[in-house]
This record gives structure tokens, sequence and C-alpha cells, in this order.
């Protein structure tokens, strides 16, 4: 399998990770964004998107907003089939340097308290620093926390 190489994306790209979207994320927590969705953030000023591709094609993607010296980390998926491949790791990687480049202080994230990337966050250095309450709802009517993480830069 071929390295992924971490680009620049814009409105352009959005169909290119629509079905990252649609598949990485588990429809019973209803977490996957909507095209239109994406296509308003990357009108917000100081939005970006990320992909990874692997032979020009994109298997990974993640969606950051800054303000003042503070990157938000707003949502990250992989391919299914990509999962666990080091993928999310080179785009996290990337965020990171770039905001060290940039003069950010910290990267935040939010991530539901039932997900399994909870554990990869930490051990990117991310550490939990607040908690909202039921904030996630599933469809069978189940109510999660949410974990804020910041990664001091």
């Amino acid at each position: 399998m071929s390295e992924s190489r971490i680009i620049s994306g814009d409105a352009r790209d959005i169909a290119a990770i629509m079905p990252i979207m649609d598949s990485a994320f588990a429809p019973e927590f209803g977490e996957a964004w909507t095209s239109a969705q994406c296509l308003s953030l990357l009108t917000v000023p100081q939005t970006s998107l990320l992909i990874a591709e692997q032979s020009q094609k994109a298997v990974g993607f993640a969606l950051t907003r800054w303000v003042c010296d503070e990157e938000e980390l707003l949502m990250i998926g992989v391919a299914p089939e990509r999962q666990r491949s080091g993928i999310a790791k080179a785009l996290v990687k990337h965020i990171v340097a770039r905001a060290q480049q940039s003069g950010r202080d910290r990267i935040f994230l939010e991530v539901r308290s039932n997900n399994s990337a909870l554990h990869f966050y930490r051990s990117r250095g991310f550490e939990k620093c607040g908690v909202r309450k039921s904030y996630y709802k599933g469809v069978d009517g189940g109510r999660y926390d949410a974990i804020t993480m910041a990664l001091n830069l």
C-alpha cells in the first residue's frame, strides 16, 4: 500500500470525501455530516479541509478551524478499509505541525464518550479537559457525553 500524501482541499473536493464520510461514522449516532454542511463550513474564514490521498484517491480527511491562537479538529475520517493503517495519525501529525508553524497554543477536539477513538487521541497527547453531559443522542435514544480534549503545543 502506498504512503499517504496530505493535501489541502476546498469546496471542489467535498464530493471526493463524501464516500468516506458516509462509511466511516457509525450511523447509530448520526455523526456524519452532509455535503451541504461541509460546504457551509468551508465558507467560514479560517476553516480548512485536509485530504489524505493514496494513489491519487482520497482515503481520509480532516476538517479544522482556528480562532485566535487555538485550532479545533472538527472532524476526521478514514475509509473503513484503510483504518488502522496510519492515515489518521498522519492527518493529526500534519495538523499539529501546521498549528505549531502558525503559532497556535492548543488544539481542541470533541469525541463521544464511548468512541474507540478516545484511545487514539490520548496516544497522540490529547488530554481530557471537559465534558458535555448527554451531548450525543443515539438513534436508540441513548445519551452519551461529549469529551473535550486538548493538546497543548
